[in-house]
């Protein structure tokens, strides 16, 4: 029989055996070592993948996905591949040099066909300097190889023999040396690479896309050291673009991603993100570099792997779908519903009330439903419609319903003032919020495409100045210039600057310049006096004074922004001159692009038509300073905005479109349009009645 006193003393005895055990247990954690096992799962486009007990072809990402989230131990996300166009060749160098460029800056386009070599033990990569040198003519930062080479001891790299051994590239060195090559078939997969764990930190393994590379990520799973990091990536196979005819290429941005790193699971996510359940490619060399505790070289520009919340596989598939739908014609899709539809009333308006009555009220309908449209946009991705023409309905439909209502509300020419403010509002809540529809919406950076996961798109960067303009010209008109009013156009710009371009918000450098551009000029518009020399003096230091004090906000306040964090990561001179010239690079291929060249020529020759016009177009208007600061200051922006982003004309052809929805507003003044009087009107010829001619008079 235990006695209290015996139990108090057993108590005391396990208490003590666990104080003293607890720093040995901790002890050899910490001394365990630290390892990485990067496993890549190389599936075909379409290939069919087993999972819950059926054969089916699927899209890789889908199916693929689906069978890591049913491996609890296992933290699944989305992976972002490449910028531009997708080989799984770029994929695998750009995880290698944990940075990447647009494919549209290489020279040549295609990457140089890349091949393995075993040599002794270890493995060479045929033809890897090729890549190397091509690399250099995108940019000096593109280091392919760095991973390997940052790893003391080098990188291992285990494979099926005769399969494809393309996943050897992501452990190659700089000089496209792989220090431990094992080849054997698939079922040892998992004990040759454990086998090498022991002599090498890193070993990366290409998983055959079947049923035995299932079987062999789960003994890597079962046999994973307490120091050890498993990465899993799945990397589809396309080897040259000419496969892309029956295999889209967007189907391959963003594949799936998984990690073990002992704990729970959890969602993934990084700063190059800022999207829960997404990273990039480029962020995988940096975290496997933090985990091994070496320190990540400069000219690595992707960020760390770290938790987020849990984004559950239909999720992710859902949101996969979406990033990579979206910006797929969408744009212009729903802009051309919007026009349809004003067409469609002005013909209603026309029946009932006749042609000239129904003009004015048609126009300030379509020039409002045209301002209404990017804040719908957003409706559209709260909604996500499975079908794009649902979507153009839906966001077609709400902007010409809302211009309707706005227009009976509000009196001319006070319409904008509404959709100005509910649009910026409505962006900076979903920016500021972190919701991130905007990255949902056809308006928001393009996730696909692999440029931009957040913050404001170039598409957007001159709506935003031309809209918050247009509702101030009418709140602002009747003013004569004067300091105070100036004022208020330079804190309006200021507040916009910091929306746009802060790293937390907007994080969009070059919409910082076209902000800049926009309320400048209008606020010229607005001095007393004219514009003077010294005025055009600080105007042009405005830009300058616009970038250091975002650098300045976005250091103080942890905005994590591009610019900083590329600045912060420049070695050298040269790669500073580099971020500016790559700008004007994709710039320059941007106006060479598909229908570019033509929308670009019709927005010139609209804004030449415009300010040879202006008498006649602006008349209504033209008197009043609010209103010329809102045009000068809208084509300020989209010509700043040209000169200073790398989607170059984009933002012109944008600003032209916005202005020319102004134009359309302020020429549909009511009773602009009178019908003549019946009396003078000149009838149709088909009214009109021949008298016949007179009969001759006799006169005898």
């Amino acid at each position: 029989m235990l006695r209290p006193g015996r139990v108090a003393f057993l108590c005391a005895l396990v208490a003590l055996l666990a104080a003293v055990a607890a720093p040995a247990v901790a002890s050899a954690q910490a001394a365990a070592p630290r390892t990485v096992v990067l496993a890549l799962w190389q599936g075909g486009p379409r290939t069919s993948l087993s999972f819950a007990g059926a054969e089916e072809p699927h899209e890789p990402a889908d199916l693929f996905l689906r069978g890591l989230w049913a491996r609890p131990a296992l933290s699944v996300g989305l992976m972002s591949q490449v910028q531009g166009d997708y080989t799984q060749e770029q994929a695998l160098l750009d995880m290698t040099q944990g940075t990447r460029q647009s494919t549209l800056l290489y020279h040549p386009r295609d990457v140089v066909p890349l091949s393995l070599r075993p040599v002794d033990g270890y493995g060479v990569i045929d033809r890897w300097q090729a890549d190397v040198r091509r690399a250099l003519t995108a940019s000096t930062t593109l280091r392919p190889g760095l991973l390997a080479s940052s790893v003391p001891g080098g990188t291992a790299w285990v494979g099926v023999s005769g399969a494809n051994a393309d996943g050897s590239i992501a452990a190659a060195d700089e000089r496209g040396r792989v220090a431990a090559v094992s080849l054997g078939p698939p079922a040892t997969l998992a004990p040759r690479a454990q086998a090498l764990l022991r002599a090498k930190r890193l070993v990366v393994v290409s998983l055959p896309a079947d049923a035995s590379g299932w079987r062999a990520l789960d003994q890597l799973t079962a046999a994973r050291a307490p120091g050890e990091l498993l990465i899993v990536a799945q990397v589809p196979f396309t080897q040259s673009k000419r496969g892309y005819a029956k295999y889209p290429p967007r189907y391959f941005k963003q594949t799936a991603i998984a990690i073990d790193d002992g704990g729970p699971r959890h969602g993934l996510t990084s700063a190059t993100t800022r999207q829960d359940g997404l990273v990039s490619g480029i962020d995988v060399a940096p975290t496997i570099l933090s985990h091994l505790g070496v320190a990540t070289p400069r000219k690595i520009r992707g960020a760390v792997i770290t938790p987020a919340q849990t984004v559950s596989a239909k999720d992710l598939e859902s949101l996969r779908r979406r990033w990579a739908d979206v910006r797929d014609g969408r744009q212009s899709s729903t802009i051309r519903g919007v026009v349809a539809l004003t067409i469609i009333i002005f013909l209603i308006l026309g029946t009932l009330r006749g042609f000239v009555a129904a003009l004015a009220p048609a126009m300030r309908i379509g020039a409002l439903a045209m301002m209404w449209w990017p804040a719908m946009v957003l409706v559209g991705a709260v909604v996500q419609p499975q079908r794009r023409l649902l979507e153009t309905v839906l966001i077609a439909l709400g902007a010409v319903l809302l211009a309707v209502a706005t227009d009976r509300i509000t009196p001319w020419p006070r319409g904008p003032v509404v959709p100005a403010v509910v649009t910026v509002a409505a962006y900076t809540i979903d920016l500021a919020a972190g919701f991130n529809l905007i990255t949902q919406s056809a308006l928001g950076p393009s996730v696909a495409f692999g440029g931009r996961f957040y913050g404001i798109s170039n598409e957007l960067e001159p709506l935003l100045p031309i809209l918050v303009l247009a509702g101030l010209a009418p709140l602002m008109a009747g003013r004569p210039p004067s300091r105070r009013n100036a004022l208020v156009y330079a804190l309006a710009g200021l507040a916009l600057g910091v929306i746009v371009g802060w790293g937390r918000i907007g994080a969009d450098v070059g919409g910082v310049l076209t902000v800049a551009g926009a309320f400048t000029v209008a606020t010229l518009v607005m001095l007393p006096g004219g514009v003077t020399r010294g005025a055009v003096v600080i105007a042009a230091l405005v830009p300058v004074a616009a970038i250091g004090g975002l650098i300045l906000l976005d250091l103080g306040l942890s905005g994590g922004d591009h610019l900083t964090r590329n600045l912060l990561r420049t070695e050298n001179t040269r790669e500073v001159w580099e971020l500016v010239y790559r700008r004007y690079q994709l710039a320059a291929q941007s106006l060479i692009h598909g229908r570019t060249p033509a929308y670009f020529l019709g927005a010139a020759l609209a804004a030449a038509f415009g300010w040879r016009n202006r008498g006649f177009l602006y008349g209504n208007v033209s008197v009043d300073p609010a209103w010329r600061a809102l045009l000068l200051g809208g084509l300020a922006a989209g010509l700043v905005g040209m000169l200073t982003n790398d989607s170059g004309p984009v933002l012109l052809i944008n600003a032209v479109v916005a202005l020319g929805a102004v134009t359309v507003y302020v020429l549909g003044k009511p009773g602009a349009f009178v019908a003549p009087a019946a009396a003078d009107r000149e009838p149709w010829p088909s009214d009109r009645v021949d008298e016949p001619p007179a009969k001759p008079v006799l006169t005898g």
